[in-house]
């Protein structure tokens, strides 16, 4: 590791990010430690990366971007991965990092690889930086439960439920935002209202079943406990559409038009099919006195 002692003007940290993870929290509190006049994400969109064959991310684009920001970053660089993936180590600091960016400081996380075939490493990409004259660090990768904190196991918590335990290796909440649509109106004739917003496409869809969660009114900033249902429905709808539906705790008036953001907390059970309204009702209720003990 380098130990920075000159005034750095350009920081440029290099990475993924497809979660905005712990682990990449981290790399991101070592590129605010740098006190660069400007602090640069270069990055990719992940739906351009193959990465091991995983075609559901946990961020979309727009919202990598915006936890990027929200953790330090003053601007995201989204390179065109198909412009660059044959670019070689030496062409990737020389002409982009260094020509480009006129980075001061470069840093990566000690799993980085970059350059055509993925030749480059963590400890190539320091010896490259000392050659052009540009200081690097390389930041630890980030452990809990005895295990890396990765992407890929985040996604595998989420879809298995186990939603508190991926929370914590993400950070935050795990969320879905969107618009307010009109549903079927089952909710208020069963005197247990709800809204309905679209699961964001190519986002990990959660295991099917009931979880607390939290609700932000988008436009007024107001936050709520919530109870939401992720999956079809199969009590009242035989469509197989799968959809996000939740019971806000408290009266925050008209919803429809209006973006919200649900973010889930604890799974609390499995979707089924019940044996009519009445034990549906019965059910929900049971889970909203959950929700009202839950911190």
């Amino acid at each position: 590791m380098i130990i920075i002692d000159k005034v750095v003007k350009t920081a440029v940290l290099l990475g993924l990010f497809d979660g905005v993870h712990v682990g990449h929290q981290a790399a991101l509190e070592a590129l605010r430690e740098t006190g660069a006049g400007e602090k640069i994400v270069y990055t990719f969109r992940s739906s351009e990366v193959d990465t091991k064959g995983h075609r559901s991310f946990v961020l979309t684009d727009a919202e990598k971007e915006q936890k990027l920001k929200e953790y330090g970053a003053d601007r995201v660089y989204f390179a065109d991965f198909a412009t660059v993936r044959d670019t070689s180590p030496e062409d990737f600091v020389k002409n982009t990092l260094k020509g480009e960016f006129g980075a001061d400081i470069v840093l990566s996380g000690e799993n980085f690889r970059f350059g055509k075939n993925a030749s480059g490493d963590a400890e190539r990409l320091e010896k490259l930086c000392e050659e052009c004259g540009i200081e690097s660090k390389i930041v630890e990768l980030v452990h809990v439960g005895g295990e890396t904190v990765s992407t890929t196991r985040i996604r595998s918590l989420i879809e298995n439920g186990e939603m508190a335990e991926a929370n914590e290796l993400l950070g935050y909440k795990y969320f879905f935002e969107g618009y307010v649509a009109h549903g079927m109106s089952l909710g208020r004739e069963m005197g247990i209202r709800t809204v309905n917003i679209p699961l964001t496409p190519k986002k990990v869809v959660p295991k099917f079943g009931v979880y607390s969660s939290d609700v932000t009114v988008i436009p007024t900033g107001e936050v709520f406990k919530g109870i939401s249902n992720v999956g079809v429905k199969p009590t009242v709808s035989d469509s197989g559409e799968i959809g996000l539906e939740t019971h806000i705790l408290g009266d925050v008036g008209d919803l429809y038009g209006m973006d919200i953001k649900v973010e889930l907390r604890r799974f609390y059970r499995d979707e089924k099919k019940f044996s009519g309204i009445e034990e549906l009702t019965a059910t929900i209720n049971k889970d909203i006195d959950k929700r009202r003990e839950e911190d």
